[in-house]
């Protein structure tokens, strides 16, 4: 993952704390901390109901957040764990 999209995610999850409604520990906070662990939450971000919250408030953020899910689109997919343990 770039520093780029680590420094968004870091970014959107702070901003999380300015939406009325949205818990930033919860759903789609939670999810974006899951990125940085590698789990592609991408799709149930997108749908995540905190999402439309998001979007009516603040929809710099909303962009934001959809941007991550595209960049994370991008990333190659595994079938099974290939973590390095």
């Amino acid at each position: 993952m770039s520093k780029e999209t680590l420094r968004s995610i870091g970014e959107a999850t702070t901003e999380l704390f300015g939406v009325d409604g949205v818990s930033p520990f919860g759903g789609v906070g939670n999810m974006l901390y899951g990125l940085y662990d590698g789990f592609d939450y991408s799709d149930k971000i997108r749908s995540h109901k905190d999402m439309k919250p998001i979007k009516d408030q603040k929809i710099d953020l909303y962009k934001k957040i959809l941007n991550i899910c595209e960049n994370i689109d991008t990333y190659p997919k595994h079938d099974q764990d290939v973590t390095v343990h």
